[in-house]
């Protein structure tokens, strides 16, 4: 049985390309019994084995290694797209601060003083204030009061990041107060809290019901623009095409015509 054993050995030695003869040299394997070659076989097959365990292993290691670099580039990616987007809303706060303003300041006409002049004698006295218009003016200023603070929340939401409920704000805005200064701009960001949450049909719809509803909107330039990126994330080369170029003919040597042959740059670029 030793033997047969040992010759069992020789055979996966030779097909392995070990020649038996090599090892009938050595000048110590005449003096070794059966089965101190037996052993010596069995070593050199497992030296082989754990070799080509040692070569997966290498191979495996470099696998994890490319992963773990593929996983640290969209980590960093993802976090420099959410910084993008915190300056982006940062920025739109900031000017849609001053826009609200300056609509203030323009509101705000000087009351005249009363006539308190000494030589001012049987001048008419001031008519009776109707009650029932003193009530319609405070209720239409707290109306929009409370308008701007429920436009002001939502709008809060969005820049938090929070885009679900900033859209669920914002719908309730807009069927509470659609007569407010601030309709449009609330139809836009609840488009753009959509089209950041990837909902991107969803998106282009509420963008062109502003276009639809408001057409002397300051965020129709930007609606036109962001149909094009709309259509660019649904992959529909040529409306996205399409929608930028008439950005930039409806508003060349603007920021939104500058973005517009951005975007198609980068699709020439990726062959779209």
């Amino acid at each position: 049985m030793v033997v047969r054993k040992a010759l069992g050995y020789v055979c996966m030695l030779s097909a392995l390309g070990v020649s038996p003869g090599v090892h009938a040299q050595d000048a110590g394997l005449a003096s070794m019994t059966v089965q101190q070659r037996l052993q010596r076989i069995e070593r050199l097959v497992s030296s082989d084995v754990l070799m080509e365990q040692a070569q997966q292993n290498e191979m495996l290691r470099e696998e994890i290694t490319s992963l773990r670099e593929l996983i640290e580039q969209q980590q960093y990616e993802l976090e420099t797209v959410k910084q993008r987007q915190r300056s982006l809303y940062l920025d739109m706060d900031r000017r849609l601060t001053n826009l609200e303003a300056g609509a203030t300041s323009v509101s705000r006409s000087p009351v005249p003083p009363p006539n308190t002049s000494a030589g001012a004698t049987g001048s008419a006295a001031p008519p009776p204030v109707s009650n029932v218009g003193a009530g319609a003016a405070t209720a239409a200023a707290t109306g929009a009061a409370d308008a701007k603070q429920a436009y002001s929340a939502a709008f809060e939401l969005l820049k938090e990041g929070r885009y679900a409920r900033s859209i669920k704000a914002f719908e309730t805005f807009l069927k509470q107060y659609p007569g407010s200064q601030y309709v449009d701009n609330a139809q836009y960001w609840m488009a753009e809290a959509n089209y950041v949450s990837r909902e991107y049909k969803t998106a282009l719809t509420e963008f062109e019901k502003l276009i639809a509803q408001h057409p002397d909107s300051t965020k129709i330039p930007g609606a036109r623009l962001k149909i094009g990126y709309v259509y660019y994330e649904l992959k529909n080369w040529p409306e996205a095409r399409a929608s930028l170029e008439k950005v930039i003919k409806l508003y060349p040597d603007t920021s939104v015509a500058k973005k517009a042959r951005e975007r198609l740059a980068r699709m020439k670029r990726e062959g779209h």
